[in-house]
């Protein structure tokens, strides 16, 4: 699967898939129920693809992430990110 999110990034990022299973290992640790623990996670996800996180887009996935509201299968996640 992992494969798969990277033939779909591949270009627009540049990210190596030890980054992201790491990334991934240490967001599973994450309170997802915690304001600040998401935000953290969403400016970790933002740095580590060199880009700078609009604050409406944190607040909004912020809202997402701690109502849990977000999507769980990887299809509504890539769909909602991109």
């Amino acid at each position: 699967m992992i494969n798969n999110i990277f033939d779909q990034f591949g270009a627009d990022v540049d990210v190596e898939q030890e980054d992201v299973i790491e990334m991934a290992a240490d967001a599973a640790q994450t309170d997802l129920g915690d304001d600040a623990d998401v935000r953290n996670l969403i400016r970790s996800v933002g740095a580590m693809v060199g880009k700078e996180i609009d604050p409406e887009i944190e607040d909004r996935l912020t809202e997402i992430i701690t109502s849990g509201e977000a999507p769980t299968d990887m299809a509504s996640l890539m769909e909602m990110m991109m």
